[in-house]
């Protein structure tokens, strides 16, 4: 039965949203790797299907020499926006009844999966692009 002070309010409120913020900058982050990822490839293919034109499209493959730095960058984030998203609150962050992280879990732990599944599919393109153009 301890009495919260404004001042001690306001110390975990600024808290929280830090913590917030960081875990919604990184999974931006991890998004951001995994469409860098699909720059050489799967995007010009997909501006070109919404009818999207230009000459940078086609400027677009030169980014393939990058395409495993983008890997590697969007690895490292995705895995950081995951073990963010998926790491327990621990007791202390909730103590005064407010937990530190009050973000939506859900949409965040599906726009991880989401990342992850357009950085598997833009590693696997440039192998099954040979089969899909035979057929």
């Amino acid at each position: 039965m301890t009495e919260i002070t404004t001042e001690a309010r306001s110390s975990t409120s600024r808290g929280g949203p830090t913590g917030n913020r960081g875990a919604w900058t990184t999974t931006l982050l991890g998004l951001g790797g995994a469409l860098a990822m699909t720059s050489c490839c799967i995007l010009p293919l997909t501006l070109v299907s919404l009818g999207v034109t230009g000459v940078f499209i086609g400027k677009l493959g030169v980014l393939y020499q990058f395409h495993w730095y983008f890997l590697a960058f969007a690895a490292a984030t995705l895995g950081y926006g995951f073990w963010k998203a998926y790491r327990p609150v621990s007791a202390e962050a909730c103590a005064d009844g407010s937990c530190a992280r009050p973000m939506n879990r859900t949409l965040m732990r599906s726009l991880l999966w989401f990342g992850a599944a357009i950085v598997a599919l833009a590693t696997v393109f440039p192998y099954l692009t040979p089969y899909l153009m035979n057929s």
